[in-house]
């Protein structure tokens, strides 16, 4: 854990109220039991009584805001519109969960570090694939919904920002415009995505558990927004959705990611 993680005036404030209670509790405890400090300690001056609790109370703060974070630096789990989501460090592709994968609109599948990064996450997904023809057939199969229709650029098809298509155990995700061999998305964007996105799962999931990156903190990097906006950003739209999701969800970070974000400032927002 990084030491930074414990820069936070949420943590410090939660746990003072924590250490005042424990030491509230104590006292309370020791007038019942008619029992003093004096009886294991000979001290003959008040403020001598008063800097031993003064000590044990500090040493209780702190030892309570560095279990704080470490508990939260490796994963939180918070209830969103009774969606029970969990944030945690790990590797999507290890999940047996709905995979969500994010594309660029047009669906590319070819992994060349021109159109596809090798070390993005779509370039891990689509090279682990043995019959690449099989997830374009399936991609060209897909069938038209109202109100994310495919549609013609330059020549080619494309489809709406938010929208899914399945394949095998994955969610796959229009997720970036493309041009000029380049992912590209405005903040606005972003936001419209996330929100169609919701709703696509909400169609599609089958009542099965989904795991999810951290969209955007990869390759498709949107410009204002660090790793934390973009965390708060996908749990907020998932908030104020309609989307009607009755299993849990997962978000997946990288250690990078996670050395970026106080997911116990995250837990205390939501």
């Amino acid at each position: 854990m990084k030491i930074s993680k414990l820069h936070s005036k949420v943590l410090w404030t939660d746990s003072f109220l924590y250490a005042v209670s424990f030491i509230a509790a104590i006292e309370t405890i020791c007038a019942i039991a008619n029992f003093s400090i004096t009886d294991v300690v000979n001290l003959q001056k008040w403020w001598e009584k008063g800097l031993i609790i003064l000590g044990v109370f500090l040493l209780l703060w702190i030892i309570t805001a560095v279990i704080k974070a470490l508990r939260a630096d490796h994963a939180i789990t918070l209830k969103i519109k009774g969606i029970t989501v969990r944030i945690e460090e790990g590797d999507i592709f290890k999940s047996s969960n709905w995979k969500l994968i994010p594309f660029n609109e047009f669906f590319d599948t070819k992994v060349d570090d021109v159109v596809i990064a090798r070390n993005s996450l779509n370039g891990k997904f689509i090279e682990r694939l043995q019959d690449i023809d099989d997830l374009n057939k399936k991609i060209d199969e897909a069938e038209d919904i109202p109100g994310m229709k495919r549609k013609a650029k330059a020549g080619r098809t494309y489809y709406p920002l938010g929208r899914i298509i399945t394949y095998q155990d994955y969610l796959l995700l229009a997720f970036s415009h493309f041009e000029n061999n380049q992912a590209k998305l405005s903040h606005n964007e972003y936001e419209i995505c996330l929100r169609a996105m919701w709703n696509e799962i909400s169609r599609v999931y089958a009542h099965r558990p989904v795991t999810i990156p951290l969209l955007g903190g990869g390759i498709t990097r949107i410009t204002d927004k660090n790793e934390f906006h973009l965390l708060r950003c996908i749990l907020c739209t998932l908030k104020t959705s309609d989307a009607q999701i009755y299993q849990p969800i997962t978000i997946v970070l990288t250690r990078e990611s996670i050395d970026k974000i106080n997911l116990y400032d995250i837990k205390k927002i939501f």
